[in-house]
């Protein structure tokens, strides 16, 4: 999940969300999904902000890799705060 500064226009908020997916391909992995909820108001104040924009991306990445792709984050702009979660792995009934 990202969470994006709701102060950026939209070509700056694409920008910031093509820059994500680029690391994520240049690390190896595949993006999925973008799925972009917009601007919503948040639960309390981040960084002095009051609403931001959210979008969820779901993508495959060697595990491995996750701690480079988390290293590069402070340098994709507009980016003020992101939540990874890694799916339980799926087991086989007998």
């Amino acid at each position: 999940m990202l969470l994006l500064d709701s102060r950026l226009d939209d070509v700056a908020i694409g920008a910031s969300i093509d820059r994500f997916t680029a690391l994520v391909t240049e690390r190896g992995g595949t993006p999925d999904n973008v799925d972009r909820w917009g601007r919503r108001r948040l639960a309390h104040e981040v960084n002095d902000l009051q609403e931001g924009y959210y979008a969820i991306v779901t993508y495959d990445l060697d595990p491995n890799q996750r701690h480079e792709l988390e290293a590069a984050l402070p340098f994709v702009e507009g980016l003020v705060r992101t939540k990874t979660v890694v799916p339980e792995a799926k087991t086989r009934k007998p």
